[in-house]
């Protein structure tokens, strides 16, 4: 398996502090996959993620329809996997491709946030 610290399909999801309805996204964030930026919106649901990925709004006041979307779980513990347990993982869907996702759960200067390795299932 090759070493998600070196994968250039990464992203990173911190915190949306600006949350103020349920319906608004737990945490919020941006990602590289094969090279085209995407915005991440994730949800939380009981013990799961609720993601969906799209291209970036840029001075546009329109939403882009969503690029990929999908569903993270807690990993089982003890499957004795090498390396280091993510924190969630899962897949994301798109129309023509799907990826896995491996996150983990990394402290930085302003906070918790998570680090999202991409890899094309």
């Amino acid at each position: 398996m090759s070493n998600p610290q070196h994968s250039r399909d990464k992203g990173q999801l911190f915190e949306n502090k600006d949350k103020r309805k349920p319906s608004q996204p737990d945490l919020r964030g941006t990602c590289a996959i094969d090279g085209a930026p995407y915005d991440m919106q994730a949800w939380r649901r009981d013990d799961q993620l609720s993601i969906s990925l799209e291209p970036p709004r840029g001075d546009s006041n329109t939403y882009p329809p969503d690029a990929f979307r999908g569903m993270l779980d807690r990993p089982v513990k003890g499957r004795g996997d090498e390396g280091p347990t993510p924190a969630w993982t899962g897949d994301v869907v798109g129309d023509d491709a799907t990826y896995a996702i491996r996150a983990f759960e990394k402290q930085g200067k302003s906070g918790a946030y998570l680090a999202l390795f991409f890899t094309l299932a």
